[in-house]
């Protein structure tokens, strides 16, 4: 602190006299000698050389003098405390207490600077790489150790830190977090959820991904999940494979069993999905974070004080509704397909799958192993970690309507025919009467309904689809007035996968930019109080020169020594006030008004004088007069108080 004192006290001596307050005048007093300030203030006006060579011999004298009684005033001032011994312990004390506060805010001072430099490495750590994602699921954050061997072998990308994962998909570090940031209570949710009727009845719980999150899962898809062989006898969502692929190798067969995964997404929760990347060759952090961005918390909506919280459960699971689900669900049952396609084989039937979907089918007609395949089914079933829906188990006979994923698979994959019947139907009033009032499966777009539908004919059969196809086409020329109102006011736009392989930002529907998460601001150095005290001094004592200057004129400067040669001048006329400020003018007719009070109070002490015919009031009054001049306060009270105490002794 001393150091820090020292500057202050060099620029108040580097001060003209004139500038000094009272307190820094007799502080430089005591410093210095006569000669010593005589001589400053020469220089400083003038009147001695200051750029001279080597100083003079009574310039060395006058500083010598100078330094020879600073040090004879300190060694009085010790001796006479060491002659007091109570006044010797209050300076000891008062230095050892002064010591200690100086050592207190050495102290603070370095705590404050080691907290901020602890601080700064967060921040910066937070800035190139994710340390905490939630409780659970952050314990192999450390861990970035990745396979390269595993990885080269499908082409993936080699993804080694939080940083690089973030930067591939073209997203900030801070959104990347915020997406995959696991929280007890949150007001914000990434997912959409709705719930639609399932065919066989009752309803499938869907979860939509917001689009931020859905460019994420895009982008593990197409360039991790997609660079995966699955299994030949899985056939749901894979390029050159559909419903119809998977239907194909049971047509014709003599027994078809189909059966069913309960909760076949939900049952597949967060560790067997961190799992699969950490299969593939990742290591814990990477594959922590594809894990937590490809699955849900579980989440119940509450509503407090008119605010909306999510509050999350136990289990985090695959999404029914997210892009990249289905495509983890194939490279995970790959096992469970090669087990099943294995004990298939080997008693004679034939395996496919189709998500959820499990399909078996035989030509053997006399006594096929229905009951042992079932057996063994359900065994590697549970071994695996699923559970088989005990409802939905179909065995069908030759004999029997045999169905496999909606197609009639008895002689050649045919549409079930209620519904074909239903569709030609709707077809035909929609061609007598117009779209207006009818709809397909609960969807009010008819026309896009149906076809729609015929497509899925056209796939499935070619030569009956086309013609019904094309009747539908018809339609649409038909009405193609409205149909082109309706698409004029909702314009093509590209598809948010394709905006992510091109690796632009997916746009929004009301063409604004979207929130960014914003990062934490730079920490700032704590200050002590003492800090904080010393700063609010030194914006006082500016704020106090910037008036100070402000209402003194340039006329009256006092480092200018023309300037005040005029000030002197207009002190010593005082008719010349047109350089003086609004204040020297106040004073100057105060004093002008207090000298002609004077003279009046000393008329009307000569006129109550003679007519009292005695000397006493006038005597009283000039003797006041002359107390009041000298003490510079006004007499006019006194010398009225004189007067009637003159009238009372007089009377």
């Amino acid at each position: 602190m001393t150091q820090q004192q020292q500057p202050s006290a060099q620029s108040a001596s580097d001060k003209p006299l004139s500038q000094m307050t009272r307190d820094e005048l007799y502080a430089h007093l005591r410093t210095t000698t006569k000669d010593a300030v005589v001589l400053q203030e020469m220089r400083r006006l003038g009147f001695w050389p200051a750029d001279s060579g080597k100083p003079s011999v009574t310039d060395e004298l006058i500083t010598r003098e100078s330094q020879l009684i600073n040090e004879l005033n300190t060694l009085t001032d010790k001796l006479r405390r060491v002659q007091d011994p109570k006044a010797a312990l209050r300076d000891m004390r008062k230095q050892r207490m002064a010591a200690a506060k100086e050592k207190r805010e050495l102290t603070k001072q370095k705590h404050a600077q080691l907290r901020h430099a602890r601080a700064l490495a967060w921040q910066e750590k937070r800035q190139n790489d994710i340390g905490y994602l939630g409780e659970g699921v952050s314990t192999g954050l450390n861990y970035t150790s990745t396979n390269t061997d595993k990885l080269a072998r499908y082409q993936l990308p080699a993804l080694q830190k939080s940083l690089d994962l973030a930067t591939a998909i073209g997203i900030p570090l801070a959104e990347l977090r915020f997406m995959s940031f696991q929280r007890k209570v949150s007001q914000v949710s990434h997912y959409q959820r709705f719930a639609i009727p399932k065919k066989t009845g009752g309803q499938r719980f869907i979860s939509a991904p917001m689009p931020r999150l859905k460019r994420c899962q895009y982008w593990v898809l197409d360039h991790i999940l997609a660079k995966v062989p699955c299994h030949p006898a899985a056939h749901g969502f894979l390029p050159q494979h559909s419903i119809l692929s998977n239907a194909l190798p049971h047509v014709g067969q003599a027994v078809v069993i189909n059966l069913d995964l309960k909760d076949f997404f939900p049952s597949i929760e967060y560790p067997r999905v961190k799992g699969v990347f950490k299969s593939l060759g990742y290591g814990d952090q990477i594959a922590t974070l594809l894990g937590l961005l490809c699955t849900e918390q579980a989440t119940e909506e509450v509503r407090v004080d008119k605010q909306k919280y999510f509050v999350a459960g136990k289990k985090r699971s695959l999404p029914q509704g997210a892009p990249s689900s289905p495509m983890i669900t194939n490279i995970l049952c790959h096992t469970l397909d090669k087990r099943l396609h294995t004990a298939a084989t080997k008693l004679g039937f034939v395996y496919t799958r189709y998500a959820d979907d499990l399909t078996f089918s035989s030509k053997q007609k006399e006594r096929p192993p229905v009951g042992k395949l079932l057996w063994r089914v359900k065994q590697i079933i549970a071994d695996e970690g699923f559970i088989l829906h005990p409802d939905k188990q179909h065995i069908m006979r030759h004999s029997q309507k045999q169905e496999v994923t909606g197609i009639v698979v008895n002689h050649s994959p045919t549409i079930d025919a209620k519904t074909l019947h239903r569709f030609r139907a709707t077809l035909h009033q929609v061609e007598k009467n117009g779209p207006a009032g009818y709809h397909w499966n609960g969807n009010t777009d008819v026309l896009g309904a149906l076809e729609g539908y015929a497509r899925y004919v056209c796939m499935v059969n070619p030569v009956k689809g086309q013609p019904w196809l094309q009747r539908i086409k018809a339609l649409r020329a038909r009405y193609a007035p409205q149909y082109a109102t309706q698409s004029a006011t909702h314009p093509a736009r590209p598809t948010l996968r394709q905006q992510v392989a091109s690796g632009k930002t997916p746009q929004r529907a009301n063409g604004k930019d979207w929130w960014q998460v914003q990062e934490a601001a730079a920490p700032v150095l704590e200050q002590t109080a003492q800090q904080i005290a010393e700063e609010k001094k030194v914006v006082r004592q500016a704020e106090k020169e910037e008036k100070k200057a402000a209402a003194m004129p340039q006329s009256v400067q006092p480092d200018v020594a023309g300037n005040t040669g005029n000030q002197a001048a207009n002190t010593a006329n005082p008719a010349n006030t047109e350089n003086l400020t609004a204040a020297e003018k106040n004073k100057l007719n105060k004093r002008l008004y207090g000298t002609l009070g004077r003279v009046f109070q000393v008329l009307l002490c000569a006129i109550f004088s003679a007519s009292l015919h005695s000397l006493y009031p006038l005597t009283f009054g000039i003797a006041l007069v002359a107390l009041s001049l000298i003490s510079g306060r006004s007499s006019l009270v006194w010398v009225m108080v004189m007067l009637v105490l003159s009238v009372v002794l007089l009377s």
